[in-house]
């Protein structure tokens, strides 16, 4: 089979996963898809090696990037991010590349007389020309340009030139002039050495991570990463459209007491001054919903058309766990009648109001601070979530597939909100998609990250291009719940971390200028339905009374806070911050074994404090953090840096992990309807960071960068349920149990409460009692006293060493179990064998049952699977196993047999560390498999995928 028809079978695939709440119908206009998949070998891309002289050129894709053009023609070697790639490969960055191709300009597009040529993102710094002609500049990788190309191109045959600058080259250079003509530099000057990375990436308006972060690699991308084309037209085409819903009443609902005015800005280019007719309709239901008018229009502005729905046809849609996400599609057209040419937009979008509150918490008392949190639909959102990276860093190599994986994951842990993360890109519509589609909110940061930026007059207006495209490419959006103007800016000026303190007024008065006059003022002006916050921490309206930069923006009684500390116990809910909302925290691990296996030249030559793991720790210092939390709660091996050991020290990372995660965010959780009386607590929001990985490196994700599940997002299963029971110690040693609810529906049910010794499954303490949840409280429902732990001889606050630690078991039918080491499990001689054995049985075709049975109390109980199934993962995992059998299920997206599963399944627990001082190898657990009848993937599939490569095929014939 040959590479082009190879292409063709991708390039149907990929049409048919199309999943889309955005789209385009024109009649009359004539457009040219400048797009073409790499195996056509229609685009080139090419270099001159600075240092050798020597010419490169490689097929391109485009979207796409030099990168991926480089990888896939075998010129980089081996996979990006395999074992050092992204030190070796750092010449791709500092050099200049032109992207070229040839296109046919038929007479029916030459004779129009408006034709432009539509960039929807270059990245970054390029000259375009067309036949030679320099039709326009990019500066912005997250601008769309739109250039008038009617006087370079020509009818028949014209070549397009994309060239350009090295964006690691330009950002050194900008940084440079700006010292030398202002007299101050843009702070930082430089990245710290464990990042690996390129400098001043504050320079260019780029992708922040593409010069490297304390998570991620250093690729400083070039290529036309999103769709490029040329639209010929006589009278007028839509270019944008944002919807503005607004109900008749504070607090909607779905009688016809409401009504909706919705309102349909439309955006438009246009060489005309003529009459033409402008539509708005609901196109999905039954019942018919239109506006039309006849409108004079000039050249390029917008317009206002709006039309009104009955609450009574209109369903609301809420957050994931508050109810369904309704969404209905509707129609923009606007039609020239005198050049018989009509544009289309069609959006899919939801009906709700949301509200940020920030009143103050006490009226009387204003200095208890104020609040923080959202009100949707007039009923309060505790909000459970996480924080988000690009999926990689190379952006044409994100999928669809994978972007659905995540925010899957992301809906099945119950959040409801994602902060997307200001250092790296306004995310794709397919991620918007399901965002609307899972009920999960979006926090849309601006992408400016822990840097001082510049506000020269060149600069600012590079970025108003950047905020005119964002804010109406994303406006539509139902999930879409606030813009935030940066990521911990204005904690970075405050408190002086790159050293902008010897002159702090003058790096605030940039601040004001970017952030405030230039964003905010825009943004507000182009959205006034969406809270806009001028940073991420910020104290909210406090920080704005301060004059935008707080004297203290992590002020515990306002707005939000992010909170880091690896040093201190981290199973202690007493080290953590009573904070209106946790926008960011976490702890740091590595992926799995088998992950790292697959960038590595042999995953058995690597230690904890090998070369290879160094280099994919960028957080400096992070080694020994990690080891000094693994030593603090588990028994530390004495060989910990050896081959041996590698494999269990990657596992208690991940316990370290997910228990540091579980705490911290049970405590948040606790605190939504508890407020001191210095004002401190009412959590409302917890956050993580971060939701996913962007290569296999240690990092604080819950899932990695092949959409394998890390522990993390097991226990966020858990953390975040909607009814949890979460058992603590209070200061007088007593074990309290509070039942945490942000479930709008009414629960109750019957909570067992157990302890055990890690020495016998035989409770030595074992009540039930009934319990009944309410909505936004965390009440106690059940205490174990300090005296009756200490007659259980469990009572010992004991951090290391016990000849038997206890556990506090706690079941509720319908919520997730949980449970409390009351002494850590450190003593490698307290730890039983349990002997687990493993039977399988096969539910469908995707579905296995696993069946665990164990002799002993057995905790953090760890299943992987080794094979390369990276979009799978078990209903349950790392859990305690304290009872004598246990089922769960493993799932896999592409299917999968107990044979199979049996084959690579491993199995382990705490336990398996005590024996490693003696070990030479990893230990598997055997598995016993029972088969049932599984099936097989639909051959329909199989046939459509092949019947639209060939309708493909036939069409380039």
């Amino acid at each position: 089979m040959s590479l082009k028809f190879i292409s063709l079978i991708v390039a149907a695939i990929c049409i048919a996963e199309c999943h889309a709440a955005f789209e385009t119908y024109d009649s009359g206009i004539q457009r040219i898809t400048l797009n073409s998949i790499r195996g056509l070998n229609v685009w080139t891309a090419s270099s001159k090696n600075g240092t050798e002289g020597e010419e490169i050129s490689v097929p391109a894709g485009v979207p796409g990037g030099i990168y991926s053009d480089l990888e896939e023609s075998n010129v980089l070697g081996s996979a990006v991010y395999h074992e050092y790639n992204d030190m070796e490969n750092k010449w791709v960055g500092r050099l200049d590349w032109t992207f070229t191709r040839d296109f046919v300009v038929s007479p029916e597009v030459n004779e129009k007389s408006e034709i432009v040529l539509v960039c929807e993102g270059l990245d970054t710094v390029a000259e375009v020309f067309i036949n030679d002609v320099s039709v326009g500049n990019s500066e912005n990788m997250f601008a769309r340009y739109v250039f008038d190309v009617k006087s370079a191109v020509k009818e028949g045959q014209n070549t397009i030139r994309v060239a350009f600058r090295s964006p690691v080259e330009y950002a050194q250079t900008k940084f440079r002039e700006h010292n030398e003509t202002l007299g101050y530099k843009v702070v930082p000057e430089s990245l710290v050495p464990e990042y690996r990375g390129e400098n001043q990436a504050q320079m260019i308006r780029k992708m922040q991570a593409a010069f490297s972060w304390d998570w991620g690699p250093s690729y400083p991308n070039s290529g036309i990463w999103k769709n490029i084309y040329i639209e010929a037209y006589n009278g007028a085409i839509i270019r944008d459209v944002m919807i503005f819903s607004e109900p008749n009443q504070s607090v909607p609902d779905e009688s016809n007491a409401t009504t909706w005015t919705v309102t349909a800005r439309v955006y438009y280019d246009s060489g005309i001054d003529e009459e033409v007719d402008l539509s708005f309709e609901r196109v999905d239901s039954t019942v018919a919903t239109t506006t039309k008018v006849n409108i004079t229009i000039g050249k390029g502005n917008s317009v206002d058309i709006s039309l009104t729905e009955l609450g009574d046809q209109i369903k609301l849609w809420w957050p994931n766990g508050y109810g369904d996400q309704n969404l209905y599609w509707y129609n923009v057209d606007l039609n020239v009648p005198q050049f018989s040419e009509t544009t289309s937009r069609r959006l899919r979008f939801g009906f709700r109001k949301v509200e940020l509150i920030e009143d103050f918490v006490d009226k009387d008392n204003v200095i208890k601070g104020r609040e923080f949190y959202f009100v949707v639909n007039g009923k309060q959102m505790y909000s459970k979530g996480s924080n988000s990276i690009p999926l990689h860093v190379l952006t044409e190599k994100i999928t669809n597939d994978q972007t659905e994986w995540l925010l899957r994951a992301a809906k099945m842990s119950h959040q409801n909100m994602i902060r997307v993360w200001g250092g790296g890109m306004y995310e794709t519509d397919t991620f918007f998609d399901y965002a609307d589609e899972y009920g999960i909110f979006i926090w849309e940061d601006f992408m400016f990250a822990c840097a001082m930026y510049p506000a020269t007059d060149e600069y600012l207006d590079i970025v108003r291009q950047e905020v005119d495209t964002q804010v109406k490419r994303l406006q539509y959006r139902t999930s879409l719940v606030m813009w935030a103007a940066n990521n911990e800016n204005e904690a970075a000026l405050r408190h002086d971390w790159y050293g902008s303190g010897w002159n702090f007024d003058l790096y605030k008065g940039d601040y004001i200028k970017l952030y405030i006059d230039t964003i905010k003022t825009m943004t507000e002006e182009l959205d006034p339905s969406r809270k806009f916050i001028s940073s991420s921490p910020t104290n909210g309206i406090q920080s704005q009374e301060e004059g935008w930069v707080a004297a203290d923006p992590y002020d515990l009684k306002y707005g939000d806070i992010h909170f880091y500390n690896y040093v201190s116990d981290n199973w202690d809910w007493n080290m953590f911050l009573r904070t209106r909302y946790a926008s960011e925290y976490g702890f740091q691990s590595f992926p799995h074994y088998e992950s790292l296996a697959e960038v590595a030249n042999d995953i058995t030559t690597w230690t904890w404090d090998s070369p290879m793991m160094d280099h994919r720790q960028h957080h400096p210092g992070g080694q020994k953090e990690i080891r000094d939390l693994i030593k603090m709660h588990f028994p530390f091996p004495e060989n910990y840096d050896s081959t041996e050991a590698f494999p269990y020290m990657l596992y208690m990372a991940q316990l370290s992990q997910i228990m540091g995660q579980k705490t911290q965010t049970e405590f948040y959780r606790r605190l939504m309807d508890k407020m001191d009386t210095d004002g401190t607590g009412h959590n409302m929001g917890a956050l993580y960071w971060q939701l996913n990985d962007i290569w296999e490196g240690c990092s604080w994700a819950s899932v990695e960068a092949k959409g394998r599940w890390k522990l993390q997002m097991y226990y966020a299963v858990k953390f975040f349920a909607p009814v949890l029971a979460s058992p603590y110690l209070n200061a007088d040693g007593d074990v309290v149990v509070e039942l945490i609810s942000d479930n709008p529906q009414r629960f109750s049910g019957n909570l067992k409460v157990q302890v055990f010794r890690l020495s016998s499954l035989d409770a030595v303490l074992d009540e039930e009692v009934h319990v009944e949840a309410e909505f936004l409280k965390s009440k106690e429902v059940f205490t174990v006293n300090r005296t009756t732990l200490e007659s259980l001889d469990c009572g010992a606050r004991a951090m290391s060493d016990a000849s038997d630690p206890c556990v506090v078991y706690l079941t509720l039918p319908g919520t997730p179990d949980n449970f409390l080491f009351l002494q850590y499990p450190t003593n490698k001689l307290a730890l039983r064998q349990p002997n687990l054995r493993v039977a399988l049985e096969a539910v469908d075709a995707k579905t296995v049952s696993i069946s665990i049975e164990t002799d002993a109390v057995a905790p953090f109980v760890f299943l992987t699977n080794a094979r390369e199934d990276h979009l799978g993962y078990f209903s349950d995992n790392g859990f305690l196993l304290a009872t004598k059998t246990k089922k769960i299920e493993y799932y896999s997206e592409s299917g999968i047999t107990p044979q199979q599963l049996q084959e690579q399944l491993n199995v382990m627990s705490l336990f398996d560390v005590t024996t490693i001082r003696y070990a030479t190898t990893t230990t598997r657990r055997p598995v016993e498999t029972t088969t049932r009848n599984t099936g097989n993937k639909p051959l329909v599939q199989t046939l459509t995928v092949l019947m639209c490569a060939l309708f493909l095929l036939l069409q380039k014939l």
